[in-house]
């Protein structure tokens, strides 16, 4: 054959396997050899040979004259020499070349730690590889298919079909460990197997139990090797968190840069093509942009450069799964943290993983996606890669994936480049296609791209069958992100808020860059304590922006009270953002027309944020908002004044866009029209404040007209406005709002407040009979039915009345007939009409009960407040048979935790006044009253006989400080002794509640023994909840305790941890607030 011809059946069997291995982003024994390996080596020869035989048909003869034990110490040898000097045979290697290299040498790796770990073994048993050395009758055997041909078939197998487990920067290094040890468990047993069957080795071997372990620590060892040599798997291993390279590699942030710089060294290329070239640039010129547009600040504040003033976010790393669910927060669970999500991407963007299905980088508005993106661009020039950013807002949504690049690249570099000549010209770099804002393309256009993420792997498929492999990068927002199929083996990363150390980063560049100026003006520099009082709002980049751009007005934020509200705090932050908005556009009218104008400004953001929320959402199109916009602003309020283009009338984009950065605008375009807009506020918050403040501020002047009319004994009252703006949705929807719309409340005088409630109750009798002469009457958001709209302007007229009220509120006041008649017909309308989440949050916002203590006896409506609930108090007693006034109880009262699961059952019967969510009582008893024997107990004092239910009742009923520590203590053995299934599960569920119960445990050692069950797996996330309770609430000491106790007791019934419980143990600790305690890692749990 000629050296050419060699070549091409070199390349063709290398890019076979680089395909097949890139589509399941690992690679076989026999991949790694083809693809390191000399085409006239004797090894390479027979890998092939088997490889090409298939599995199922291997037999000596396939296999060649020599078999293959026989060819064991070559391979070893073979082995070593391929991964020795690894640093040198990667030196000239385009960034993917090098990448498949690295990942066929580390298979070489973990195929050569296991034969070397079979020789240490069999030498322990005094025997000696070599002698596997088949007989004559084993080979026909073996070529005829009679045993031990099974094994061996088996065994070939593995090292032909089966990919080898690899080290990636999303998973920890244990997770590794047990893929290699599940690996070389297999391994082993064919192995010992088919050995055992040989006349060399007949009766003188058996099952090594130890040889995964062996070949682990094999591993391991020459893994040190190659990380002290390569940097690639330095930053594999150290790319998760502490925990990942425990064992391993032990490596800190610092020397994980210091890695990623040492890879910038190795592989960096020089760009000569002007394509390379101009990107480059342009990447670079980003970092030495402001972090903002500097027309939005106002003049005396200095923005700091990207460069200067990013800070690397942390995040959390999982990989998708069939039917991934990343925006639910449920999914991430699992996850892991990174500490540094740059690094981890550029680390990740060295493994096949990344060219094989799109990394997706997820995020709240305002929490840096973009920023990253930038970044992340600009890090990884030189390092062999070629970022192309692409934002998704300014090319066709509605276009391929191929068409949206070519786009992009039009739009930056100004000429017209296709994506097959750019992917050739940029060799030997790494394309990395950076898709920003996935959540505006759907946002925007309401396009159903469900799709997207899975033409993403397809792109990279193709790219990858035509020899041009390309990583894809794609971000978007968390909320939108259960609108696509994530394609399996995705890596998805959540970007997590700014902590503690990343604020104060932040700041320190912001108050150097700002220090000067403030000076000048006798202000100090915003102290890190001040901005993270501010809770959420300091967490994400861009809201610590607008916190810092507020205290430099006036160093506002540092003069505030320290029991500033947060209601307060929002009234301050946005009027100093309208106030400066209306005084950049002042052209010298008078005083007078600024407060009106600061008045109509604030009534525009209402508008904007009511009609978000009255559509159920955070997002609102723009064409939605033009259409609302008419019906919520009056016509001075949709006046712009006068301006510099001479426009007069407002439309969403020129009411939005440019005027206030706390309002997010996606944008997308189609190849048929212009671009297409949606909005949404930076912070949910933002939103929930301005619909309350409007809404408020409605009630107020609706009473104030009133008040006017009834001076004038006019008897028309217009509350159209109030009727279209509370008609969808309620006040209790969503926390933020009704704490927003309690607090607005109560900064009312006491004669708004009077006035306001007196309408209220006006109001109510008539909620369903709104008059047809009543303004607003063509407002209609979403479709409902008149039904539903009475519903939710009934409950909201009641929630004013009770926040306007100065204590409880009697239930036929509100519902306007005989109590509890009337309060049951208005609740059942709220339950049958109200969106799920408005039904919901009604009940738990308001407490309904009996009032004994009065006669006649009454129903009163109250604020919840978190108290017990009484059980007599929360009945729905019959209507024409209500207690009486003193009456004797037969069996004294019992209350019950407000939050407990029967406590919330009761409040919900008491809201409604109806028996229909008492069932929940029978269900949560149910499993007590089969389940289990019935044992006797004499406790003293107390009916000697109680079987499971009844303990099981007194476990959920009875509050631990009203009940005997020992009785309690006892319950607790006996359920978990004796029960069984959801009884044992309840009885676990409540002790994970009462940590002090080992307060009361004689022989610690008892409680552990009654824990161990055959569904250790099942239980041991409420297991471990008791045992971090244990160590937060009581003693750790107690805890460190229980656990080596528990972890003896597991010992000795051959219990193993089930899998994953070490980060079940993290979850439970992390909820605590704790770390994951070093005893815990003693005890070799997983």
């Amino acid at each position: 054959m000629t050296t050419t011809g060699m070549n091409t059946e070199l390349f063709g069997r290398r890019r076979s396997a680089t395909v097949r291995h890139m589509r399941r982003r690992s690679l076989t024994y026999a991949d790694a050899v083809r693809l390191i390996g000399e085409p006239d080596s004797p090894v390479v020869t027979t890998i092939g040979h088997l490889a090409g035989a298939g599995a199922g048909a291997v037999t000596i003869g396939s296999g060649g004259t020599v078999d293959f034990f026989a060819l064991r110490d070559q391979l070893v040898r073979w082995g070593h020499s391929a991964v020795g000097g690894l640093r040198a045979k990667l030196s000239g290697l385009s960034r993917f070349d090098r990448t498949e290299r690295l990942v066929a040498a580390h298979g070489v790796l973990v195929i050569t730690a296991f034969f070397e770990a079979v020789d240490e073994e069999l030498a322990g048993l005094g025997l000696n590889l070599d002698d596997a050395e088949l007989t004559a009758a084993e080979q026909v055997a073996l070529a005829t298919g009679s045993a031990p041909a099974a094994s061996y078939r088996g065994l070939i197998a593995e090292l032909v079909d089966v990919p080898l487990p690899i080290p990636t920067p999303t998973r920890p290094a244990e997770y590794l460990e047990a893929d290699l040890r599940g690996y070389y468990d297999v391994l082993g047993s064919l192995t010992w197997n088919f050995l055992a069957g040989l006349v060399a080795f007949e009766g003188r071997v058996s099952e090594v139990y130890g040889l995964p372990t062996r070949a682990v620590a094999r591993y391991t060892e020459a893994f040190r090797s190659l990380a002290a040599e390569v940097p690639e798997f330095r930053v594999w291993a150290a790319g998760v968190d502490a925990q990942a390279t425990r064992e391993t590699v032990r490596v800190s942030a610092d020397q994980l840069k210091a890695d990623l710089a040492d890879l910038r060294a190795l592989v960096a290329t020089p760009a000569v093509d002007a394509v390379a070239t101009g990107l480059a640039i342009l990447h670079q010129t980003e970092l030495d942009r402001p972090i903002l547009a500097s027309d939005r600040v106002p003049p005396h504040i200095t923005l700091p450069w990207l460069r200067d003033s990013y800070v690397n976010p942390s995040a959390q790393v999982a990989e998708a799964e069939r039917d991934a669910r990343p925006a639910t927060e449920a999914w991430w669970e699992h996850a892991q943290p990174v500490d540094d999500a740059p690094d981890f991407l550029v680390g990740h963007l060295t493994t096949l993983g990344a060219v094989s299905a799109p990394t997706v980088v997820l995020g709240h508005p305002g929490s840096g996606k973009s920023a990253l993106t930038r970044v992340l661009a600009a890090r990884l020039t030189g390092m062999g890669f070629l970022a192309i950013r692409v934002e998704l807002r300014s090319v066709p949504s509605d276009a391929s994936i191929q068409a949206q690049i070519e786009q992009a690249l039009l739009q930056t570099l100004g000429e017209q480049v296709s994506w097959p000549d750019v992917a050739r010209r940029v060799h030997p770099a790494l394309p990395v296609v950076i898709l920003d804002g996935f959540d505006e393309l759907l946002q925007a256009t309401g396009l159903n791209r469900a799709d997207y993420l899975e033409q993403v792997q397809n792109f990279q498929q193709r790219e990858a069958d035509l020899g041009r492999p390309v990583a894809v990068l794609v971000t978007s927002r968390t909320v939108v992100a259960d609108r696509a199929r994530f394609p399996l083996g995705s890596i998805v990363v959540r970007l997590a808020p700014f902590d503690e150390p990343q604020v104060r980063r932040w700041l320190a560049t912001w108050n150097a860059t700002n220090r000067a100026s403030l000076a000048e003006r006798g202000l100090l520099p915003l102290p890190v304590d001040v901005a993270l009082a501010q809770g959420e709002l300091a967490g994400q980049p861009l809201l610590l922006l607008l916190l810092a751009l507020y205290d430099a007005g006036a160093n506002a934020l540092q003069g505030a009270s320290a029991d500033l509200g947060q209601v307060e705090l929002y009234q301050r932050l946005f009027a100093d953002f309208v106030e400066r908005e209306v005084d950049k556009r002042r052209n010298g009218e008078p005083h007078e027309e600024r407060d009106r104008e600061i008045a109509r400004e604030w009534r525009r953001l209402g508008a904007v944020a009511l009609a978000i929320l009255n559509r159920g959402g955070d997002v609102i199109l723009e064409a939605e908002l033009d259409r609302d916009l008419p019906q919520l602003l009056d016509g001075d309020d949709l006046a712009a004044g006068r301006t510099d283009t001479g426009r007069s009338v407002l439309t969403a984009s020129q009411l939005l866009i440019g005027r206030f950065f706390f309002v997010h605008e996606a944008r997308a375009t189609r190849d048929t029209g212009g671009p297409e807009r949606s909005f949404e506020f930076l912070h949910a918050t933002f939103g929930d404040f301005l619909a309350a403040r409007l809404v408020v501020d409605a009630l107020v002047d609706l009473a104030d007209a009133r008040a006017y009319q009834r001076r004038r004994f006019q008897a028309v009252l217009d509350a159209g406005f109030l009727f279209a703006a509370t008609s969808f949705v309620t006040m209790t929807r969503r926390a933020p709002l009704w704490d927003f719309c309690r607090g607005l409340l109560a900064a009312l005088t006491p004669e708004q407040r009077r006035s306001c409630r007196e309408l209220v109750l006006e109001l109510l009798p008539e909620a369903g009979f709104p008059p047809r002469s009543w303004s607003v009457a063509d407002y209609e958001p979403r479709r409902k039915p008149f039904a539903a709209r009475h519903a939710a302007f009934s409950a909201n007229l009641v929630c004013f009345a009770v926040l306007l009220a100065d204590g409880p509120v009697r239930a036929d006041e509100l519902a306007g007939g005989p109590s509890p008649i009337a309060w049951r017909q208005l609740s059942l309308l709220w339950r049958s009409q109200l969106d799920h989440e408005d039904r919901q949050r009604m009940w738990q916002a308001f407490r309904v009960a009996w009032r004994f203590d009065d006669d006649p006896t009454w129903l009163e409506v109250r604020l919840e407040d978190g108290s017990d609930v009484s059980v007599y108090a929360s009945l729905p007693w019959p209507t024409d048979d209500p207690p009486a006034f003193g009456t004797d109880w037969l069996i004294p009262d019992v209350t019950l935790r407000s939050q407990s699961y029967f406590g919330e059952a009761l409040r919900r019967a008491a809201f409604a006044q109806t028996s229909i969510d008492l069932r929940e009582t029978v269900y949560g008893t149910m499993a007590a009253w089969s389940d289990g024997p019935t044992p006797l107990i004499d406790f003293g004092g107390m009916p000697p006989v109680v079987d499971l239910a009844v303990g099981l009742q007194q476990l959920l009923l009875v509050p631990p400080e009203r009940h005997d520590p020992k009785v309690r203590l006892l319950l607790f053995q006996l359920g978990l002794a004796g029960g069984r299934g959801r009884y044992r599960h309840a009885v676990l569920r409540q002790l994970a509640e009462e940590p002090a119960v080992v307060d009361g445990v004689a022989k610690l050692d008892d409680l552990p023994r009654l824990l161990v069950t055959d569904t250790l797996d099942e239980d041991l996330p409420l297991l471990a909840r008791f045992i971090a309770a244990t160590a937060a609430h009581h003693s750790p000491a107690h805890a460190a305790e229980l656990m080596e106790l528990w972890h003896d007791v597991l010992r000795v019934r051959d219990v193993s941890w089930p899998p994953g419980a070490e980060e079940t143990f993290r979850r439970a600790f992390g909820g605590e607030g704790l770390p994951l305690p070093d005893w815990l890692g003693d005890l070799s749990i997983d």
